[in-house]
């Protein structure tokens, strides 16, 4: 007898047929790149990939080496002598001569392949790119396809767990996305028993530096935790790659439903690990994964500390290709749980409560009200304890303290006041703290003064005195609509406390981007569209603007500022900008010594122009919530142009 199969799963996923038809159109453009991946310095990558090098140059394949450090062994040094070097450049910074791969050079020689070892690299100073990575990915742009060395301990979504096995926190790293561009990942594999033997025989590290490194971070257990970690990441990366084939041929498999991870993160040091911790926990689920955080209410502006913490935070979630997204809300836990019903996530993932904090968290709130929803509770590794003195305070807010005292101020000046003035007048006084709670702290502060009030002025005011008890019931009737008065202020008073700093953040917003829109589409020409979108930059922040266009192979001003403060290195960035279709400049990891922030008009895969910013404050303007703002003008302006170009 034949089993019926459903006709659903007989259908290829629309999503992998499009990362499929991505990668394709990719790799007709792009040279290719292999990573060799090791667990840990002396495994063989270097050696290993000077080893192919050489095989691909006798089959006749143009072959030169960018950069590769033999650290001085001598096979490797043997190896490196039968290939071509580009020579390095020179970068004199604070009179040091530092020697990094030479991109331009590589480029203009254009060879089929070349060799970058040590990909998780930071470039000097005033280098066009931050990270090596960066540079690989430009010359994959190229066409040049790049053959590279990594350790797993590079791996950002790896990174606080390697901390914990090693003890050292790694400070280079290379995003997960770039890995996602690998053709292929080589594993190079050797056993620590004999990576240990090449230590100790000097073949890796010379002198007292080969004892030590067995000593710390090359002892055997650390050793054999790596190459336990190398060997799953390689393993989860390869059966993700089977279930995209599988999926995008409708082979029958046994596919889970979609699961969504949403991580939940607070302005602190352990958002980052959170971040990774959650990316990890959707690799292993096959899941997509969102970051959220939420700024309450009641809060003021967050503190540079807490704006690092969380950029830090945010900034990896992009590395590790995670959806981000940021606003305020009245209440932490009521958002969460919105968003979560709201969105079909199927897991949410907290900070678990520490000490006397497990009293006030909205973490409890969000398992009760939350059925259907698994929660992963997430403690940092090696946390210290915190001592009771710093967690008293916590359990009383601020707001919490300061109404308190101005009920007592305000109680001691109608004592001052009795017999001068109405009963009336004195309780209208009484609600004065309501409104200051209501205008600066929170809803729930705010509700707490107008009780406290009421019951505070109900023993020292009213007859009998002294006492909660009130024997004229017009008194009573009285406090309840006082209390209902006080609960409406404080709500109005509190959303439009909320609302007014979300209005001046929004405005920009909108008019640069929905506004830009409806402008464009009644354009009739292109120099038309130029003024339009030059006059909506103008209107999304204070500085100086431009838009280049290309002309007779470089770029010309078309619009815009004439002061823009265009020097020959504001234009080169701009034109790297054009020629790469990547955004360049001040608050971006290239090119960061300009002072402007450059992004290309690009669609389609093709680059119409380039956006020239020269903002007067950077910082609040390329903040979390409006860094994007800037590509998506340019992504509008480019589509109108693409209209009336073709």
């Amino acid at each position: 007898m034949k089993t019926m199969r459903d006709p659903e799963r007989q259908r290829p996923v629309p999503e992998d047929l499009l990362r499929i038809a991505n990668a394709e159109e990719q790799a007709g453009n792009h040279g290719k790149l292999i990573i060799y991946l090791g667990y840990a310095a002396g495994v063989g990558k270097t050696y290993t990939m000077l080893w192919d090098a050489l095989q691909h140059k006798a089959e006749g394949t143009d072959v030169v080496i960018g950069y590769v450090e033999t650290h001085k062994r001598i096979e490797t040094d043997a190896l490196a002598a039968g290939l071509e070097t580009i020579p390095v450049s020179h970068i004199w910074y604070q009179g040091l001569d530092i020697r990094e791969m030479d991109l331009d050079a590589i480029i203009s020689r254009k060879p089929s392949i070349v060799l970058v070892d040590e990909l998780a690299h930071t470039n000097a100073p005033n280098s066009r790119h931050l990270k090596r990575y960066q540079d690989i990915e430009e010359i994959l742009r190229a066409g040049i396809s790049v053959y590279t060395t990594v350790n797993i301990q590079h791996v950002e979504s790896l990174n606080d767990v390697i901390s914990q096995i090693t003890g050292i926190q790694v400070r280079e790293t290379v995003p997960d996305t770039f890995f996602d561009l690998a053709d292929d990942i080589r594993l190079i594999d050797l056993t620590p028993e004999e990576l240990i033997a090449r230590l100790k025989a000097g073949k890796v590290y010379l002198g007292d530096m080969a004892s030590q490194a067995v000593d710390h971070f090359f002892s055997s257990g650390n050793l054999i935790a790596l190459r336990q970690l190398t060997l799953r990441y390689l393993a989860h990366r390869t059966d993700k790659q089977m279930v995209t084939h599988m999926r995008a041929r409708a082979i029958a498999g046994p596919w889970p439903a979609v699961d969504r991870i949403l991580v939940a993160i607070r302005p602190g040091p352990a958002a980052e690990a959170m971040v990774r911790a959650a990316y990890r926990d959707s690799q292993r689920m096959n899941a997509e994964w969102v970051v959220l955080s939420i700024q309450e209410e009641r809060e003021g502006p967050p503190t540079g500390q807490e704006r690092a913490w969380l950029r830090d935070a945010m900034d990896t979630a992009r590395k590790l290709g995670g959806k981000v997204v940021v606003y305020r809300g009245e209440d932490v836990a009521h958002e969460i749980l919105r968003y979560a019903s709201q969105n079909n996530v199927t897991t949410i993932m907290l900070g678990k409560p520490r000490g006397l904090d497990i009293l006030v968290s909205p973490v409890y709130r969000i398992m009760r009200k939350s059925p259907g929803i698994d929660i992963i509770l997430f403690d940092t590794k090696g946390a210290t304890s915190i001592p009771i003195e710093q967690q008293l305070p916590r359990l009383i807010p601020k707001d919490y303290l300061i109404t308190m005292v101005l009920i007592l101020a305000v109680t001691l000046l109608n004592h001052l006041l009795l017999g001068t003035i109405s009963t009336a007048n004195l309780i209208i006084i009484q609600l004065l703290p309501v409104l200051v709670s209501a205008w600066f702290f929170s809803r729930k502060a705010s509700i707490f003064a107008a009780v406290m009030s009421i019951i505070v002025f109900d023993f020292a005011f009213v007859a009998p005195f002294y006492t909660f008890s009130v024997d004229d019931w017009e008194y009573f009737i009285s406090f309840a609509g006082y209390v209902v008065i006080a609960i409406l202020i404080s709500h109005l008073a509190n959303r439009l406390r909320y609302l007014i700093p979300q209005i001046r953040e929004s405005e920009a917003t909108v008019a640069a981007v929905a506004g830009l829109s409806k402008d464009l589409v009644d354009a009739r020409g292109y120099e038309e569209m130029l003024e339009i979108l030059a006059r909506h930059m103008r209107l999304f922040a204070p500085g100086k603007i431009a838009i280049l266009i290309p002309d007779d192979g470089g770029l010309r001003f078309a619009t815009g500022d004439k002061d823009y403060p265009f020097t020959d290195k504001e234009m080169t960035i701009a034109r790297w900008v054009y020629d790469n279709g990547e955004v360049a400049g001040r608050g971006t990891d290239t090119l960061v010594g300009g002072i402007g922030h450059y992004v290309p008009m690009k669609a389609h895969g093709l680059v119409y122009g380039v956006l020239a910013f020269a903002f007067q404050n950077p910082e609040a303007v390329l903040s979390l919530e409006t860094k994007g703002v800037p590509v998506a003008m340019a992504q509008v302006g480019a589509l109108s142009l693409e209209r009336v170009t073709l």
